[in-house]
């Protein structure tokens, strides 16, 4: 997939594909940019000269391989600094606009999710995936039930930018279990058409798409990620 390239007002967001399947982050303007991942650093080096942007800054969700690997040479290059998930949660300003970071514990220990609500977008790393949550890979399913439910608490034209592009395998669990769900039906109809639009949801359509967030209970979390585990 090439570079896909969302505008919110002044801002523009890139997303990068690094990797096999995974995304990247560019939140730019005036000439400036934030960085929300880094799995892979050639492919940030290339929209970074591309668009004539300097690096600002590079946001960390967790500490997994796939999003953390390009770091080092990012840094080295750039001389940027990094947010890890081990800071603490909080609220700043960057490129003049205000980012929240959450703390979303459950794929892993420590996770981070970045909001920047005067944009309503939302980077959220492997907690919530394009139809979808992540794995238990450190973190506990009463962990990542309250992370995904702290989520549905934001508005819900937030858009979602998350970590994977795992939007056919799924949908294809979704319908499984909802073989009826006409939104889960057209999310990937969709995607056939129109891979970014598909994958990049607002919150109010994950919620009508992803049965992660449609179980009331942790009990039913559990049972639902167990079954997509052998999915």
């Amino acid at each position: 997939m090439k570079v896909s390239q969302f505008q919110f007002g002044d801002y523009e967001v890139l997303a990068v594909p690094v990797l096999h399947d995974n995304f990247v982050y560019l939140v730019c303007r005036g000439g400036e940019a934030v960085l929300v991942d880094a799995g892979e650093a050639k492919p940030v080096f290339s929209a970074l000269e591309g668009n004539g942007l300097r690096l600002q800054k590079l946001l960390i969700t967790h500490t997994h391989h796939d999003h953390i690997g390009g770091c080092r040479a990012i840094q080295d290059r750039l001389g940027v600094q990094s947010t890890s998930p081990g800071i603490a949660s909080g609220t700043s300003s960057m490129l003049g606009t205000v980012c929240q970071s959450i703390s979303t514990p459950g794929h892993t220990a420590l996770h981070k999710i970045y909001h920047f609500p005067e944009l309503k977008i939302l980077f959220t790393g492997d907690t919530l995936i394009n139809g979808a949550c992540g794995r238990l890979l450190g973190g506990t399913a009463e962990q990542l039930f309250a992370s995904l439910r702290k989520i549905c608490e934001l508005p819900d034209d937030t858009r979602i930018f998350g970590g994977h592009d795992y939007l056919v395998d799924n949908m294809d669990f979704a319908l499984s279990l909802e073989p009826g769900n006409a939104d889960m039906q057209a999310r990937l109809d969709l995607y056939r058409a129109d891979p970014a639009t598909a994958i990049f949801a607002t919150l109010a359509e994950e919620k009508k798409t992803n049965p992660f967030l449609r179980v009331d209970t942790v009990e039913a979390f559990a049972a639902l990620r167990k079954r997509k585990d052998a999915f």
